[in-house]
């Protein structure tokens, strides 16, 4: 019985995978607004039961391309991040490595801008857009405040305000290498991105062992002796 019910689950999981992957396929070559049912009946050779029954509406269908393109990228970012051991270093890697996730899986990243291009159009997309880029700055702020806390990055920097550039720096570079992929060098735009962030780094790291040794140095000034008319 269990054997059969997860034979029944792979199959589900199965058709569900092709049913995603074709639709990504669909928007990343056609754009959004040829996704319909009877394009995924024609991509996959499925009947529209087969469809309806992993998704009953083409909302549901679109909301799981974009879900699993976000994951994909999402996944290549975080796996850049975890490589760097330097806690400063991951801020840099944050930044880098999503760029690169995005120029990397094109076809994720054409999706994507697929989406962008309809926000206009479609309030929920719209607020399923924004909700994306809340997600994006808080991990990001989240980053941030453990290099602060770490002592890597001032005291006075806005791990919201950094958030938001570090998005927007990101998506900045994404679309016009998609757009004009010719005249932007990507590899130099990363590079010149990654020095700007370091840039925050040395003014917390030449004051923070300042500190600590001013710290040290009060713990280890011995008691004053007393003279004169103290030691009476």
């Amino acid at each position: 019985m269990r054997e059969a019910r997860e034979f029944i689950e792979s199959v589900r999981d199965l058709r569900r995978g092709q049913i995603i992957r074709a639709a990504r396929r669909i928007v990343a070559e056609r754009g959004l607004g040829a996704l319909t049912f009877g394009t995924l009946e024609r991509e996959l050779a499925f009947t529209r039961g087969v469809i309806t029954y992993h998704f009953e509406a083409k909302d549901e269908i679109v909301d799981a391309v974009l879900d699993d393109a976000i994951a994909e990228i999402d996944r290549a970012t975080e796996e850049a991040v975890r490589a760097e051991p330097a806690a400063a270093d991951k801020l840099v890697a944050a930044f880098s490595g999503m760029v690169r996730g995005f120029l990397a899986r094109r076809e994720a990243a054409r999706v994507l801008i697929s989406f962008w291009s309809r926000l206009s159009d479609d309030p929920r997309l719209a607020k399923k857009n924004a909700q994306l880029y809340a997600t994006w700055r808080a991990k990001s702020a989240e980053l941030v405040k453990h290099l602060k806390a770490r002592g890597e990055l001032p005291a006075s920097c806005s791990p919201e305000g950094l958030a938001t550039i570090l998005v927007g720096l990101v998506l900045g570079v994404v679309t016009q290498v998609h757009f004009d992929e010719t005249a932007i060098d990507a590899e130099a735009a990363i590079a010149e991105g990654a020095l700007a962030l370091k840039g925050l780094v040395p003014t917390a790291r030449q004051a923070g062992p300042a500190k600590v040794v001013a710290r040290t140095a009060r713990k280890r000034t011995p008691a004053r002796e007393p003279i004169g008319d103290e030691a009476g």
